[in-house]
């Protein structure tokens, strides 16, 4: 697997750029679908490339490329190693805009074959997004302002109103409550710690019971949601515009503009109430499928089962495939 880093410019104006990961298959087995990975909060594009001492198998990208797709991480505009400055005043727009800005730059470059050395041209390639937590908000703004995606998967975002689960339904409560802004609300009021001082905890509604000790401390031992270090995966800036994507229908009218095939994926304790109420968010797309993934947390790619989803996704890129291809 050939990893290739890039930095995009996506404003000349204020030198803004969006750092991405490029993980490539072996050009004789590339089957043309190109996967556009977006990470949550709290994460950078390290979340689908993971790697731990004495642990294996923690990388998406890893798992998608063995089946011929191409994977692109990317962090979002204010996220991980893209351009951070004036966070305070960016807006989810301003990241959607960036973000799609070096989207289409990374397309142009895999369509006539730039994107890297001896690697060819596919000019005929089937292009998924997908975001996991914030990255599946993100990605849903993106394709009703840009159309940027073939097909998206939203991967642990609630269109109807994203709630981290508790142990209890009144703590559960106590948490939605402090989440209730709307899309005029302006970035500068949008405090990350007051609501996040209302969530009582972050271990059970991320992580599985059965993550191992030592994977966990990685992720957690650095201070979250607002991290005083981040792991390779992880980022210390979070925009505060993202907080407001915890609100009841933030993203109400985007999810109904979307008229592309559609891919809902939560673990069994995640942020939907009700995944199976995920579908009417979509009226217009084209085709939507559901998968709720048994034992597993919000932090997919910490589950145990995290195969389960990758497979899922895996599988649903190549029907779409066959599917542009009129097979």
């Amino acid at each position: 697997m050939q990893k290739v880093e890039l930095r995009l410019r996506t404003d000349p104006s204020t030198g803004s750029t969006i750092a991405m990961t490029a993980f490539l298959p072996e050009p004789s087995s590339a089957s043309g679908c190109v996967i556009l990975a977006s990470p949550g909060g709290g994460y950078g594009r390290g979340y689908y490339d993971m790697h731990f001492p004495d642990h294996r198998g923690y990388s998406q990208a890893e798992h998608h490329v063995a089946r011929g797709h191409m994977v692109i991480a990317y962090d979002h505009l204010g996220v991980g190693e893209s351009s951070t400055e004036r966070l305070d005043a960016l807006t989810i727009e301003d990241i959607a805009d960036h973000n799609h800005a070096a989207i289409e730059e990374v397309v142009d470059r895999i369509c006539r074959g730039t994107l890297a050395d001896s690697f060819p041209a596919l000019p005929a390639a089937t292009f998924i997004g997908i975001g996991q937590s914030m990255g599946g908000g993100v990605s849903i703004i993106m394709q009703a302002r840009h159309r940027c995606f073939d097909a998206i998967g939203v991967l642990g975002y609630s269109a109807v109103h994203t709630v981290l689960p508790q142990k209890t339904k009144e703590l559960e409560a106590q948490g939605a409550a402090a989440y209730q802004f709307d899309r005029g609300t302006s970035p500068t009021e949008l405090a990350m710690a007051q609501p996040a001082n209302s969530v009582a905890d972050f271990v059970y509604p991320f992580h599985w019971d059965d993550v191992p000790a030592d994977i966990l401390n990685a992720d957690m031992a650095g201070g979250y949601p607002l991290r005083r270090t981040a792991p390779p995966f992880g980022s210390l800036t979070i925009p505060p515009c993202v907080i407001g994507m915890m609100s009841p229908g933030y993203v109400r009218d985007e999810a109904a503009a979307i008229d592309v095939p559609i891919l809902l994926a939560f673990g069994e304790r995640d942020v939907s109430p009700d995944p199976y109420a995920e579908a009417a968010a979509f009226p217009n797309a084209s085709d939507v499928s559901l998968c709720v993934i048994p034992r597993m947390a919000h932090m997919h790619n910490f589950g145990s089962t995290r195969t389960l989803l990758w497979d899922r996704i895996s599988d649903w890129a190549t029907k779409l495939l066959r599917a542009a291809k009129g097979d």
